[in-house]
């Protein structure tokens, strides 16, 4: 029986559909703690390795990886993966591509909705007894006809610029490359530079993956650039942006609202210093797992495995990446 290695860590329900996914034939082992000497420890018994985002397969783990014939990541980033290792020892790597791209763009259009009505703060009062319709109404705002920057245009920012059409926003967007003309005329977008984006934008929504040229992309000399009033929202990555600049940004009301999804330590410590501010939406890392999202992740990944153990996976799954 082929053995699948688990990074993360499951429990409860989503321990129940991990199990229930299992194809035939093959056995799931978890590590007893989320650490590398943990995974350097057991990842010697694993035919795949199913890869969560949170645990770093480093190349210390794969030398230890005798049996390994296939990486699997649950879902599309490779920012924990030494990708460098994994070519060099010649490991099929494959991802989930797209899988939970509703969610997560279902999720940033959740909270650039919340931040335009403040929410948290009318939440709070109505629950306190406030009950201030037109003092408190007219301090929020609708998207309609905002300008929204999007930076990065995978797949999860095109998902979400067609949640986004009914809205009749203006869509300004950096990548490092520019989508199609008809694409683009269909959708109200304008493909942009960076500090254009920053500087015309009412609400700024990061979509990019962590590079080494985009960590620390959003820091105090960009939302410096950004529009006095603007919003920031995240469901990327967290090391891309720095949260005592934010925290700053918001303080001073150059920020009206920001919402993060995904933060530079996971979990939050108890001195994060987004923590305590009013006009913050901080959710942990949740954008892209729902009871739809996460099923349709580990059946997805699990089938991957299945196949490429058959010798049938290039067929069915053209996400592999190295």
């Amino acid at each position: 029986m082929k053995t699948i290695l688990l990074t993360n860590k499951y429990s409860g329900a989503p321990l129940e559909i991990v199990k229930e996914e299992v194809p035939e034939g093959f056995s799931i082992r978890f590590l007893p703690e989320q650490t590398q000497d943990a995974l350097i420890a057991e990842v010697g018994s694993a035919d795949y390795i199913l890869a969560g985002g949170r645990l770093k397969i480093s190349r210390e783990a794969l030398e230890k990886a005798k049996k390994l014939q296939m990486i699997q990541r649950s879902g599309v980033g490779l920012d924990a993966l030494d990708l460098d290792a994994i070519k060099e020892k010649g490991i099929p790597l494959y991802v989930n591509q797209g899988v939970n791209a509703e969610s997560v763009a279902e999720h940033a259009l959740l909270l650039m909705l919340a931040c335009l009505r403040k929410l948290p703060t009318i939440n709070n009062n109505t629950k306190n007894g406030v009950w201030k319709k037109q003092e408190q109404g007219v301090q929020t705002a609708e998207l309609k006809g905002k300008t929204v920057g999007i930076v990065g245009m995978g797949n999860i920012a095109k998902t979400l610029v067609g949640l986004l059409k009914p809205f009749k926003v203006n869509i300004r967007y950096y990548n490092l490359v520019q989508m199609d003309e008809n694409f683009e005329a269909e959708n109200n977008m304008t493909f942009v530079g960076m500090d254009e984006l920053l500087r015309n934008s009412d609400i700024v929504t990061i979509h990019c993956a962590l590079t080494p040229e985009t960590r620390n992309l959003i820091n105090k000399e960009t939302l410096g650039v950004m529009k006095d009033g603007a919003i920031l929202i995240n469901t990327a990555r967290g090391e891309i942006v720095d949260p005592a600049a934010v925290a700053n940004a918001l303080k001073d009301r150059k920020l009206s609202y920001a919402a993060l999804d995904v933060h530079a330590q996971e979990p939050i410590p108890e001195d994060y210093p987004l923590k305590d501010i009013d006009n913050v939406i901080l959710t942990p890392h949740i954008a892209g797992v729902t009871a739809d999202s996460f099923r349709a992740m580990m059946h997805d990944a699990f089938r991957n495995i299945e196949c490429f153990d058959k010798g049938e996976l290039d067929e069915i799954a053209p996400y592999r990446y190295l």
